[in-house]
């Protein structure tokens, strides 16, 4: 990546018109986003802070995937572990991906569950708010004791989802199933300056990740007279923690209600 993308929108009255808002999320994930700002006039500029790689080595999972059959359920807290642990149980053969489709299969929020339920899995009931939180706390209403749980993960996910689990008594394996790296961008001056002459009106975060190779990239003093937008309030509570002014907080994790709730703002 040489420098930020850039798009106008060209919807004459939309809600969202005359504003332009800096997308930090991961290239290959951030089109819906961008796509739904967009529509609704909006300008965005495409800042990826994250990247998302292979784990440095497999062996932890594929040892995970030859006992499958030894888990009683499957925990799964983002869309990207999601794809790559069920892409990875695929290349071990049908025979697991069918094995799979018989366990117990928890998903954090609605997009985790998508990318489940495109390979014939099925999920079970999600948490009422999509976060980690919420996901522990609805597993440890469940009857959880002596049961083993699986968690493919990314190497910077907490343990929240672990430890509640293991507080009622289950036993519970944590593998990595993807790394989330700060990716190596020419654009860092760009979006400086235009954050200092107030051509950005919205910065937008989608994780804890991102806020924080943001800070690493970005001075966030260039963030206390703009309007931050966080998708949950784990990635809201990162950024109090470093001092980020929070000023939009989407109810579900999703890119529509991030959208909705930027606009819901500007109302």
């Amino acid at each position: 990546m040489t420098g930020p993308i850039i798009s106008q929108a060209t919807k004459p009255h939309a809600p969202l018109r005359g504003k332009t808002i800096l997308v930090t999320r991961a290239i290959e994930q951030a089109a819906e986003f961008v796509k739904l700002l967009e529509q609704l006039g909006g300008r965005t500029i495409l800042f990826p802070t994250i990247e998302i790689v292979p784990p440095a080595s497999w062996e932890d999972c594929d040892r995970a995937v030859s006992r499958l059959a030894s888990y009683d359920g499957i925990v799964l807290t983002s869309a990207n572990a999601a794809e790559n642990f069920i892409t990875r149980v695929r290349l071990a053969g049908d025979g697991m991906t069918g094995l799979l489709a018989e366990k117990t299969v928890y998903a954090v929020g609605e997009k985790t569950k998508l990318a489940v339920q495109k390979w014939g899995i099925q999920v079970a009931a999600l948490p009422s708010v999509y976060d980690a939180k919420h996901l522990a706390i609805s597993l440890s209403r469940t009857d959880v004791r002596d049961k083993r749980f699986l968690i493919p993960k990314g190497n910077l996910a907490g343990n929240v989802v672990a430890f509640a689990l293991q507080e009622h008594g289950a036993l519970v394996d944590e593998v990595i199933v993807y790394e989330t790296v700060q990716p190596k961008t020419e654009a860092t001056g760009v979006i400086r300056e235009k954050l200092r002459k107030k051509e950005i009106d919205v910065v937008t975060f989608f994780s804890p990740s991102s806020l924080s190779n943001f800070i690493a990239l970005i001075s966030p003093d260039l963030l206390e007279d703009r309007v931050v937008a966080v998708i949950g309030q784990t990635t809201a509570s990162a950024a109090r923690n470093n001092s980020v002014p929070v000023h939009i907080v989407a109810e579900h994790a999703t890119s529509a209600n991030l959208v909705a709730s930027i606009v819901r703002y500007y109302e």
